[in-house]
């Protein structure tokens, strides 16, 4: 398998594909419809229900006792499923060419052998199912109300082609490619402290509290096919507080929410909810264990040593970091970062992307944050 089953799984979260799963659809749907894989591996193109153009998902086909069959790996509320039952079952199959078909639903007393049959042939679908594709069939009959199955009867008999070995040699090229622009996809910079503005006035001593526009995230190193790049996951949902006392900074607490955590700025980032576990441990935090002292009141960018408590997944680690501060009208901004190796924390390492590269063990922990005193 190129990809791992919890990175699967996560291009799928909530039952829906995202940016990089619908990347995926599109570049299979062209190499299935072009035949460049065996023959179970089909181009299914049928009419949207809402709109009536043709649309077209890249699936595997089972064979059971003589016949062909469509399963959705996502359940009874896939996409194709709804356009399928919209459109009566009239569909097309691609594979070398275009063969017309009608799709006939299975009732779910009888699709257990046939999901069976789905979860044994494609692997690809092994993830999403809840069960094993060695369960007693038992286990496939508790769950065939959830996932239909279809009969593919073909209006005409399959005319057989010869194809060169060439195209297969030329799928190896293209797969290889594609994965990679999908996998390196660029990742944000590194967090940097924003433009300075106007000098600020007034005491540095004070309460502070962390605004809207803060930011905290992760970044892994990621290898493919040779070349690296950084997967990415941030999120806004930073609070908590500062108190500058005299000449040090006193203490500091830090809440993040990594339910929050996003790839891009747009999709949930789901793979790291997976290595974090964010459903037990949804929330990381930072507390300051020693004071700060301050050489200067941090009209420019300053940089402090900081030691404090990182507590991730449930883990509470002692961590010192290096962190440039600077003040200005707008308050005071501090970024950082810290190395995160994940077994310190008790984090199941990422899975990578099989014998085409990998993710590394460790990360760095970084963020952005943004402080107003009581007076705003």
């Amino acid at each position: 398998m190129l990809l791992s089953e919890d990175r699967l799984r996560a291009m799928y979260s909530g039952g829906r594909g995202n940016t990089t799963a619908r990347r995926f659809a599109r570049f299979w749907a062209a190499v299935f419809g072009a035949g460049l894989v065996p023959r179970r591996w089909i181009t299914l193109e049928v009419p949207g229900r809402r709109t009536g153009r043709p649309t077209r998902f890249p699936l595997g086909m089972t064979d059971w006792q003589g016949h062909s069959y469509l399963v959705p790996m996502l359940g009874e509320d896939c996409n194709w499923v709804r356009n399928v039952r919209a459109a009566d079952g009239r569909a097309v199959i691609r594979h070398r060419g275009a063969r017309s078909c009608r799709l006939v639903e299975i009732p779910a007393a009888e699709r257990a052998p046939i999901l069976r049959s789905f979860l044994q042939q494609i692997p690809g679908a092994r993830p999403h199912l809840p069960v094993s594709r060695d369960a007693p069939i038992e286990a496939f009959s508790a769950i065939s109300d959830r996932y239909p199955a279809f009969r593919v009867d073909f209006d005409e008999p399959r005319r057989r082609r010869r194809w060169p070995w060439i195209a297969a040699i030329l799928v190896v090229a293209v797969l290889g490619a594609a994965m990679a622009a999908v996998a390196l996809q660029p990742s944000p910079a590194a967090l940097t402290l924003p433009a300075a503005g106007p000098p600020a006035s007034g005491p540095l001593a004070a309460h502070w509290w962390i605004a809207p526009g803060s930011v905290a995230g992760f970044r892994i190193e990621q290898t493919f096919l040779g070349a690296t790049s950084e997967v990415t996951g941030r999120t806004g949902g930073v609070t908590g507080t500062m108190t500058v006392t005299g000449d040090r900074i006193e203490s500091v607490e830090v809440t993040i929410d990594l339910l929050a955590l996003t790839s891009n700025g747009k999709e949930p980032a789901a793979q790291f909810g997976i290595g974090l576990e964010t459903a037990r441990f949804p929330r990381a935090t930072v507390r300051l264990s020693r004071p700060i002292p301050l050489q200067t009141t941090l009209d420019s960018a300053t940089d402090l040593t900081a030691t404090g408590e990182l507590t991730l997944h449930g883990v509470t680690r002692t961590v010192t970091a290096t962190v440039t501060a600077r003040r200005d009208t707008a308050g005071i901004a501090v970024t950082g970062a810290v190395p995160v190796r994940f077994a310190d924390w008790q984090i199941k390492p990422p899975t990578g992307y099989g014998a085409l590269g990998s993710l590394a063990d460790h990360g760095t922990a970084e963020f952005l944050l943004i402080l107003h005193d009581d007076q705003r």
